[in-house]
């Protein structure tokens, strides 16, 4: 059955990769195969996913909750929820049928049956392997990806009524309440992640003051958030901040707004840290992504263009941010 989909093997997901939309159809369903990267990096999308794993298991993080997936398994995310993954859980190998929905799509049909409160509460919601199998859920997502080959005249009614069963029978299971709970939840480590959400674009940003916040002492913060979220303090708000900054670059922004704007409060330690991240710089990653055109922003990243590459032999900032 899986070579029906496309077949994907350790796909490398960005954060900008995560931001790109769906095609015309606004659906997409692929087979991903992990072998040797082993998780993805803390991200959000502008549709929906629905990850099904058919070997292997995962381990997802969201919000400060931990979700444990197994084979057989099912579960949805909603548009914009921030998320990462562990994908070598149990087994070497992971493999999961992903099914990508267009935001619009979704809640245009979901309002076209009377249910636009589908999923409304922005969390995942996860099915049981027996309640997969009850329903067919992996038949269907077959069946939506062979209708991405129909002609077109058929295959927008199709989708769209292949996307009101995947809502129907989501709404029975909520109606049973089958729906399965966090295998584990910290009220903490949701809090901070909240927090951090709402203003990692604040370069004053660290962990002293998130520790202040949720009246815990910094280590306590750093040992029980690493154990929710699988990464560092640091690393998450440095994924948020890479997000946003790359988005804004991609809008038109210069570089140096595009840095300041996402919370990044030296810009040497930037350029620094985005080389080693994306393997290209700031400008040359504008280049090849920038939506806009502005004679003036062209002329300001020019000279920036210079300053990265000064920046490169200059030694690494102590971060704002340090877990020290």
């Amino acid at each position: 059955m899986i070579r029906k989909f496309t077949h994907i093997t350790d796909y490398l997901m960005t954060e900008d990769m995560a931001r790109e939309r769906l095609t015309a159809d606004k659906v997409d369903i692929t087979w991903y195969t992990n072998k040797t990267n082993r998780e993805s990096v803390l991200h959000s999308h502008p549709y929906y996913e629905a990850i099904l794993p058919i070997a292997g298991e995962v381990l997802y993080s969201v919000n400060g909750s931990l979700y444990h997936i197994h084979t057989g398994e099912l579960i949805i995310f909603p548009d914009e929820v921030f998320h990462s993954g562990k994908y070598d859980v149990g087994a070497d190998v992971s493999e999961r049928l992903l099914l990508k929905v267009d935001e619009e799509l979704w809640r245009t049909t979901a309002e076209s049956i009377g249910f636009p409160d589908i999923l409304s509460a922005k969390e995942p919601i996860i099915f049981t392997s027996e309640t997969v199998s009850a329903w067919d859920i992996r038949g269907l997502f077959t069946r939506i990806s062979r209708t991405t080959t129909m002609d077109k005249s058929i295959r927008t009614r199709m989708i769209q009524a292949q996307l009101c069963e995947l809502m129907m029978i989501i709404r029975q299971i909520q109606l049973d309440d089958n729906q399965v709970r966090p295998n584990a939840t910290s009220a903490l480590v949701e809090k901070a992640v909240k927090y951090i959400q709402a203003h990692y674009d604040d370069p004053d940003l660290t962990v002293g003051k998130l520790a202040e916040y949720t009246y815990v002492s910094r280590s306590h913060l750093s040992r029980v958030f690493k154990e929710y979220t699988m990464e560092s303090v640091h690393s998450y708000v440095t994924n948020l901040r890479m997000q946003h900054c790359q988005f804004a670059i991609a809008e038109g922004k210069t570089v140096l707004d595009a840095c300041t704007e996402s919370g990044f409060s030296d810009y040497s330690s930037f350029l620094r840290a985005f080389r080693k991240r994306y393997g290209i710089t700031p400008m040359e990653y504008k280049k090849r992504t920038s939506r806009v055109s502005n004679s003036t922003a062209e002329a300001f990243d020019a000279m920036v263009f210079a300053a990265e590459n000064a920046a490169a032999e200059e030694t690494f900032c102590e971060e704002r941010l340090s877990e020290e």
